[in-house]
């Protein structure tokens, strides 16, 4: 009988390994597995409820070197309990060693391990437990959002089959000091030892550069590796960093039409590789939380706007009411036409480009006064069309009146002021832009007419506190005296 062991499975030749009449996998002990070790520790050395924080730092650890780790922790409590008679070891020492013995068995997270990233949390009051709700129905699929500071967990809503594709969105808010991926680390170890996890993989610029995979094809071999490594255990979770891994281009260009952006991915064969295994991952469906249930979780770390959107909308990834709400707004603009409050004119907000609105931006006064009367454009209308009234009733002193209507003139170009849409001295965008949000919207409780008269106020108002014009107009009242 010969017997071979290997710890690259995927890497043997399939001839070779077809004439092993038995192959058994022997894997990374679970978070469970990992416990049932370390309560090999007496009582005496080691306080029982750090066992299971002590499962989270041992995250990856071999049989072998949790087991070299309960040796380390009841010496050192031998040794030390000849000078201290009740002494114990604290989960900051116990860190410690977990911590050396992560480096002795080169048990790494990108540039360091694991322990080393939950004593520098805990040094500085970071929460480093995390937990999955136990009775969700997870996808195995998470989405870490940088930019907002959210960790989105995708699970199918209660009481549905895996068939159906009905999904919705657990949604965590980050910690503060969670803004890379290695800061990520405890929370993902934490979730990982919830599920009952047996390998957690990080797949970053870190471990490409460990692997010496500075061009393509290396590049991929170690994305296989990784994967393929993954896909051995029945519990695993991979994490990509993907904006290191794929990185966005940004573009801008100007024209007369304005200033426009555009993002493209940079390496799309990579973004389309790690797409493609994030559609793979699974949970297997079952009644009971059985330890041979397959869970296989990927997550996503993104930073750059346009590359989650892209991600996102590639993997099917479920919506959060927010994004239901942005969505349905990006489908209004594409659809409903708004009317302009600047020139009256209907337009629709995604074709909404500089040029298209022609319109006048000061207030109205009245020539023919001393006081260089002011009104605003609704007001002028309302005297303007009280003036044409007059002309039908009173034919006798219709040029007298037609005369009148000249009166009222543009402060901001000196135009006389007509009824009807007939242009304006400034070009731009449709809509009034009134502060960081944006051009108002209309909202599914407002009609138009309601809309247009708040915004119409808003814009006379805005114009009328003009400050350019204002002196402007007291300089042709100072000369009119």
């Amino acid at each position: 009988m010969i017997l071979c062991a290997t710890n690259r499975l995927h890497m043997m030749d399939e001839a070779f390994l077809r004439r092993m009449s038995g192959k058994f996998f022997v894997g990374r002990p679970s978070s469970d597995a990992r416990i049932a070790i370390l309560k090999t520790i007496p009582d005496c050395a080691l306080e029982p409820e750090i066992l299971d924080r002590l499962s989270v730092a041992t995250t990856n650890f071999s049989g072998a070197a949790v087991r070299a780790l309960t040796r380390g922790i009841t010496v050192k409590c031998i040794a030390t309990r000849r000078s201290k008679e009740d002494y114990k070891v604290n989960y900051i020492e116990a860190l410690e060693m977990v911590d050396r013995t992560a480096q002795q068995y080169q048990i790494f997270f990108g540039c360091e391990t694991l322990p080393r990233l939950l004593l520098r949390n805990l040094r500085s009051n970071i929460p480093n437990i995390h937990q999955l709700p136990r009775h969700s129905s997870y996808t195995g699929r998470i989405v870490v959002d940088l930019c907002s500071g959210y960790v989105r967990i995708e699970v199918r809503k209660r009481n549905t089959d895996p068939a159906n594709n009905d999904l919705s969105i657990i949604e965590y808010e980050l910690h503060r000091t969670e803004i890379n991926v290695q800061a990520l680390l405890g929370r993902l170890s934490s979730y990982g030892k919830t599920r009952n996890v047996q390998l957690l993989q990080l797949v970053d610029l870190n471990l490409l550069a460990s692997q010496g995979a500075y061009d393509e094809k290396k590049v991929f071999e170690t994305l296989k590796d990784r994967f393929d490594e993954c896909v051995a255990y029945c519990r695993s979770m991979i994490v990509y960093d993907l904006d290191a891994l794929v990185g966005v281009n940004k573009s801008e260009s100007d024209s007369n039409m304005g200033r426009s952006t555009s993002s493209s991915v940079v390496n799309q064969n990579i973004y389309t590789y790690v797409r493609a295994r994030f559609r793979d991952c699974a949970i297997e469906y079952c009644q009971d939380e059985s330890t041979d249930k397959i869970e296989r979780w990927a997550v996503a770390i993104i930073r750059e706007p346009f590359l989650l959107r892209q991600f996102c909308s590639d993997v099917q990834f479920a919506r959060t009411p927010r994004e239901e709400r942005e969505l349905e707004l990006e489908r209004q603009k594409a659809e409903y036409q708004i009317k302009c409050v600047k020139c009256k004119d209907y337009y629709i907000e995604n074709e909404n480009k500089m040029g298209n609105c022609a319109h006048h931006d000061g207030f109205i006064y009245d020539n023919s006064e001393a006081d260089l009367t002011k009104y605003t454009q609704s007001e002028a209308m309302l005297l303007l069309a009280k003036l044409e009234c007059d002309v039908i009733n009173n034919v006798e002193r219709r040029d007298e009146l037609e005369r009148q209507k000249n009166k009222f003139k543009w402060i901001c170009c000196d135009a006389v002021f007509v009824s009807g849409n007939v242009g304006g001295c400034k070009k731009g965008k449709h809509g009034f832009k009134l502060n960081e949000n944006g051009n108002l919207q209309q909202n599914a409780n407002t009609t138009d007419d309601d809309l247009l008269q708040a915004t119409v106020q808003q814009w006379e108002e805005a114009y009328f506190l003009n400050e350019e014009y204002n002196d402007k107009w007291l300089l042709l009242l100072q000369n009119r005296s």
